[in-house]
């Protein structure tokens, strides 16, 4: 049956980043309607995608999954996570090992709708040649303007961002669920997916779970391991946090509503897009902002967001002190010579076996040529050496001679014959960190069904012992 009035409680900006357990009790005392976390991302870079693993400690999600499923279960609340960081099933997976490990724990029983999103590269590569075209998202010179055979065929993992629509058919279809788990998810659509189910509008249920997403960020002073309190109704919605040493006011949701887009008013989502330009945000009391105006446009077609990765080799690194205001002084020259020498000792390979960087932190590791003050100021500073290769030992093999390099090389002035640099470390002249991958699929692809890419089962958790299996694969 539907409600006219929905209570939600965002329970952390990030799953894994860390639950305050005061404020999620609290909120539960006001009884709720539903607890929700996002916990996927691409704020971490490819490697996580790349490898199948997640971006937080699995100490740190299982806390967090810990406190959101036993609270949901303890009240009849239902909950909604996406969890593991990358959104790929191998994650996914992890994230219904530790859901078992806390059912045995705590002598729960659990059933939880799982939706995962790992995309076919079969299915990408016959939607290719059916027709399909997926334009990129963004311009960016290392991906393609459309998705071709070969982009899929050379990535190693492929995602898809699923939408509130899978997320509300799951619920629909199995109305027994605790909760619903999945991998790489829309945020907003996490939160906007249950007041969408009881008929509220869809700019204002998206609107609402634009400013939910990140729980208290959207608050001051603002946390990303702090929740918000969200309560819909009519055509409006009220947020504040449960924790009485934060408020939320015009300005902190207002921000949140501008935040991670380069248009403030309008943000792209499967389906369509959320206009703010005209949307109101009112301080109905002391810690309570209200919000109205939110606006559903809706797209000529529906698309979902994929991300795909490839590797790109092996990576090795040194992190190096100076302290020497004459190495300081003669930085340019000596890693120019540097670059130069292992040129020389590797010519042998070729040069697109390998790739050398620096980073001069103290100066414009950060900013790069875009940094507005590119001279080094300060008495010391710290070199990263960053070799990518296309084998790890290959990798480790410049880095180390290229480290060496530059701590002994010798430049005009100079006082120390002992070394140039300071390495912290043993060892630490050549780190290996392993694959590297980049991101090459970020791309629109369009759907007739929103569900068409995703896979959904219902899985049973005992306390007993009983291994969880799947009820039944919906597609």
């Amino acid at each position: 049956m539907a409600k006219s009035e929905l209570k939600i409680y965002s329970a952390t900006s990030f799953l894994g980043h860390g639950v305050d357990e005061r404020s999620l009790q609290e909120a539960a005392r006001l009884g709720l309607d539903g607890i929700i976390a996002q916990g996927t991302t691409t704020d971490a870079g490819p490697y996580y995608l790349g490898v199948g693993k997640p971006v937080m400690a699995e100490e740190a999600l299982r806390r967090d999954l810990e406190l959101i499923i036993t609270t949901a279960k303890r009240n009849g609340v239902p909950f909604i996570v996406s969890a593991g960081g990358c959104g790929a099933d191998a994650t996914t997976r992890l994230s219904l090992d530790l859901v078992k490990d806390i059912c045995v724990q705590h002598e729960m029983d659990l059933t939880v709708g799982v939706i995962w999103s790992d995309v076919s590269h079969d299915y990408l590569i016959q939607g290719i040649r059916d027709g399909v075209q997926a334009e990129r998202i963004v311009p960016h010179g290392r991906l393609e303007p459309i998705l071709t055979e070969d982009n899929v065929r050379q990535a190693t993992r492929i995602v898809a961002q699923v939408g509130p629509e899978v997320v509300m058919q799951l619920w629909e279809e199995n109305p027994g669920l605790d909760g619903i788990i999945c991998g790489r998810a829309l945020d907003v659509g996490l939160y906007a997916a249950l007041p969408l189910l009881h008929g509220f509008d869809k700019g204002l249920a998206m609107h609402f779970g634009k400013i939910m997403e990140d729980g208290a960020l959207a608050a001051t002073p603002g946390s990303g391991n702090d929740g918000l309190l969200g309560i819909i109704s009519g055509g409006s919605f009220c947020v504040l946090p449960t924790n009485p040493a934060r408020r939320c006011t015009p300005e902190s949701v207002t921000g949140h509503a501008f935040y991670e887009r380069s248009n403030p008013n309008q943000e792209v989502n499967p389906g369509g897009a959320l206009d703010v330009s005209g949307a109101s945000y009112e301080q109905v009391d002391e810690r309570t902002v209200k919000v109205t105006g939110g606006r559903w446009v809706e797209a000529e077609r529906y698309t979902v967001k994929l991300e795909g990765v490839r590797q790109v080799g092996y990576r090795s690194i040194c992190i190096a002190g100076v302290r020497d205001p004459r190495v300081i002084a003669n930085l340019d020259l000596i890693l120019d010579d540097t670059r130069v020498l292992v040129e020389g000792f590797f010519a042998h390979l070729g040069r697109e076996k390998y790739a050398l960087n620096f980073k001069v932190y103290g100066r414009n590791a950060v900013l790069g040529n875009c940094e507005p003050s590119p001279a080094i100021d300060g008495h010391e500073i710290c070199v990263l050496l960053d070799v990518v290769a296309e084998a790890q030992k290959l990798a480790d093999s410049v880095c180390s001679f290229a480290s060496s390099t530059l701590a002994h090389h010798g430049f005009p002035g100079r006082l120390s014959t002992a070394g140039n640099i300071a390495i912290p470390f043993s060892p630490g002249r050549a780190v290996p960190v392993g694959p590297v991958f980049e991101f090459s699929i970020w791309h629109a692809w369009p759907l007739e069904d929103p569900g068409e890419p995703f896979r959904t089962s219902v899985e049973r958790f005992s306390w007993r012992g009983v291994e969880p299996h799947a009820l039944d694969g919906l597609r």
